[in-house]
């Protein structure tokens, strides 16, 4: 799970954590900064850790609840990410952008066991831990995590694509996947829908629900909403598909899906497949735009978790 990954990172800042980097996480019109990652990803991702702190806190990672990381966290007040494929010569990057105790911090890293100090290429040095396979480079307001040199080389041109800004800005969490159609076709397939999406673009994002919004209870719980942004080809194109999807809403009212459960989740495919088909998606020329509402923090880590385990066989 990509999240889990953010959050046992951030886990290990405050553990452990080095020298300095000093470029800024956001551009001058308080945009995320993107270039700060390598580029050749699979998938890029943007946290603003303060609002969406509730749906952090749902997440684990092997057994890690963010209530271990709450230091580091409050800290933090935005995080951005990369993932890259199996066969690439690193896994993840982080650059986390807070107020981080970097004298204290160094000392930490210093008395740690199987922490070194090492220099980049770059001629940086910054921290590394072979057992965690983790390089941890921190200054005063940036840090950045990677599985190798977080001074890496190829970093600054590495631009969001057009139209991601303006989708993430009601969001609290955002990303976008790069050449997303073998990737949201193999998550679609495992759930036994005889559907096919030819995504040329992926933008998703989760924001507070419509709902929970026009609400003036104060004691509702907060609930979310999971917003998917696929471009196709073409306006005909995207035209097409919602009625493919119209399709595959009655194959999945009829129950003709199969209900194992992937190993380790607690949500069944056919429940994956009723949240994900539950609203027919709005067409804006070659863009469907499908909007999953009303889910706890709890359904949408179990949802991303699914998404993963499926997408990433």
């Amino acid at each position: 799970m990509f999240f889990y990954l953010l959050i046992a990172t951030c886990y290990l800042l405050f553990a452990s954590c080095a020298t300095s980097p000093k470029a800024g996480a956001v551009l001058e019109d308080g945009s995320p900064d993107f270039s700060l990652l390598p580029p050749g990803a699979n998938l890029y991702l943007w946290a603003d850790i303060e609002k969406a702190k509730p749906l952090l806190d749902a997440l684990s990672y092997e057994g890690l609840s963010v209530r271990s990381a709450k230091q580091v966290l409050d800290r933090t007040d935005s995080a951005l990410a990369a993932f890259y494929s199996d066969n690439a010569s690193r896994r993840f990057f982080l650059a986390a952008l807070g107020n981080y105790p970097n004298l204290r911090a160094g000392a930490s890293m210093s008395f740690g066991r199987g922490w070194k100090r090492v220099k980049s290429d770059t001629g940086n040095r910054y921290w590394y831990s072979s057992g965690y396979k983790m390089g941890v480079a921190v200054g005063p307001k940036l840090a950045m995590v990677s599985d190798g040199d977080p001074f890496a080389p190829g970093q600054g041109s590495n631009p969001s694509p057009q139209g991601f800004e303006e989708f993430r800005r009601t969001c609290v969490m955002s990303g976008w996947l790069n050449n997303p159609g073998d990737f949201l076709n193999s998550f679609i397939s495992k759930l036994g829908i005889p559907l096919q999406l030819p995504a040329e673009e992926l933008f998703f994002g989760v924001a507070r629900s419509p709902a929970d919004k026009a609400s003036q209870d104060a004691s509702r719980n907060d609930t979310w909403e999971l917003v998917l942004k696929i471009k196709t080809s073409s306006a005909a194109q995207a035209r097409s598909l919602v009625s493919l999807f119209s399709f595959a809403r009655l194959f999945i009212q009829r129950g003709d899906l199969d209900e194992e459960e992937i190993e380790g989740s607690l949500m069944s495919p056919l429940e994956a497949a009723m949240l994900f088909f539950a609203n027919p998606p709005v067409q804006d020329a070659e863009f469907l735009t499908l909007r999953i509402d009303s889910l706890s923090e709890y359904r949408i880590a179990l949802l991303f978790n699914m998404f993963s385990a499926y997408a990433g066989k």
